[in-house]
C-alpha cells in the first residue's frame, strides 16, 4: 500500500523553519550588536535595596542610561548587597562618580542614580576579566535615618539633663534664691535717697578734683616761672662776680709786671710804683666783696623763706630789739 505523502505541508514546514533559523540569526545579532553597546559595572550597598528590583532603570543625572542587571548578596562579605549595572558606553562614569539608592515619589519603587564625576576626572575603566566597581553613597532615606538617629540620641540626653536640672531640689533652691533677690532689690529701694546723696557727693567730689588739678598745674607752672627767675638771678650774680674776679685778678697781674720791670731796672721805691695799682685794687676787691655779700643774703633769704620764690607774701623776721 503506498504511503500517501502531503508534499504541501512539508514545504510550509520547511519555509516556516527557514523563516523561523532566520529570524533567531538576525535576532542573535541584534542582541550581540546591543550587547557591544553596554558596559558592565558593580555597586556594593551596605543598606536594604528594598523597592529594587532587576531591569530597574540606572539614571545619569536623571536620564535613562542602563538598567540593574542581577543583584545578590555580596559572597565575601554578607552585609553587602552586588549589584550588576549594564550601562550604556558612552555614558561618562568617572572615578570620583557615586551610586546612590533613591526611589519615585511615593510608590517605593527604586532605582540607581550615577551622580558625581568632575570634568576633569578619568573615566572609570575595567581590566581584561574584571568589572570596574563604582563607588556606593547613603541614600536620602539613610542620611535621614542616621541625622534623625543623632537628633533622638542629643534629645535624649538633653532631657536627661533637664530633669536633672529641674529636679525637686533645684527648684528649690531657684525658690530661695529668687527670695533672697526680691529681699536684696527691697533693701536697695529703701537706700535710694543715701545712694543719690553719694552720687551728687561724687558729682562735687570730681568737680573739686578738676579745680585741684587746675590749682596744681598753675602752681607747677609758677614753680617753673620761680626756678627759671631764679636760675637767671643766680647766674647774672655769678657772671658779675666771675667778671669782678677777672678784672682783679689782671689788675693783679699787671702789677706784678710793674714790679717785676722794677726791679729789673733797679728802681726799689716800689710804694710809688704801687700806688696807683693798688688803688684800683682795692676797688675791685671791694666790689667782689660787696657782690659776695648781695649772693650771701639771697641764698640766706631762699633759706629762711622758699615760698618767697613763688608768692612773694612773706614778711621778715624782726630782729632783736624791733
Amino acid at each position: 500500500m503506498e504511503s500517501r505523502v502531503n508534499y504541501t505541508a512539508i514545504g510550509i514546514f520547511i519555509i516556516l523553519l527557514t523563516l523561523s533559523l532566520v529570524s533567531f540569526a538576525f535576532w542573535l545579532g541584534k542582541y550581540n550588536q546591543d550587547e557591544a553597546q553596554y558596559r558592565r559595572y558593580k555597586v556594593y550597598i551596605t543598606e536594604s535595596v528594598s523597592g529594587l528590583a532587576p531591569e530597574a532603570a540606572v539614571k545619569f543625572h536623571g536620564v535613562d542610561v542602563g538598567k540593574v542587571e542581577s543583584m545578590q548578596i555580596n559572597p565575601r562579605n554578607s552585609e553587602e548587597v552586588e549589584l550588576i549595572l549594564k550601562i550604556q558606553k558612552d555614558t561618562p562614569i568617572k572615578t570620583d562618580s557615586n551610586a546612590i539608592l533613591k526611589f519615585y515619589g511615593i510608590t517605593g519603587l527604586a532605582f540607581i542614580e550615577i551622580a558625581g564625576g568632575s570634568r576633569t576626572a578619568p573615566l572609570l575603566s575595567s581590566g581584561s576579566n574584571t568589572i570596574a566597581t563604582i563607588p556606593s553613597s547613603p541614600s536620602l532615606i539613610t542620611r535621614l535615618d542616621e541625622s534623625l538617629s543623632n537628633v533622638a540620641s542629643k534629645l535624649s540626653r538633653t532631657l536627661d539633663h533637664a530633669d536633672r536640672l529641674f529636679s525637686d531640689k533645684n527648684v528649690e533652691n531657684v525658690a530661695q534664691s529668687l527670695e533672697h533677690l526680691r529681699s536684696l532689690t527691697a533693701q536697695i529701694d529703701g537706700y535710694q535717697g543715701e545712694i543719690k546723696t553719694l552720687l551728687a557727693q561724687s558729682v562735687s567730689l570730681e568737680h573739686n578734683a578738676t579745680d585741684s588739678l587746675s590749682a596744681m598745674k598753675e602752681a607747677a607752672g609758677s614753680v617753673k616761672t620761680a626756678s627759671g627767675n631764679f636760675n637767671t638771678l643766680v647766674q647774672t650774680k655769678m657772671a658779675t662776680t666771675l667778671q669782678s674776679l677777672e678784672a682783679t685778678s689782671k689788675a693783679s697781674h699787671a702789677l706784678i709786671k710793674k714790679l717785676e720791670a722794677s726791679v729789673d731796672r733797679g728802681d726799689y721805691d716800689v710804694r710809688a710804683i704801687a700806688a696807683p695799682a693798688s688803688g684800683e685794687l682795692s676797688t675791685l676787691l671791694e666790689q667782689t666783696r660787696t657782690l659776695t655779700n648781695e649772693m650771701e643774703m639771697t641764698l640766706h633769704s631762699l633759706r629762711e623763706s622758699p615760698s618767697d620764690l613763688l608768692f612773694k607774701k612773706s614778711t621778715p623776721k624782726p630782729g632783736p630789739g624791733e
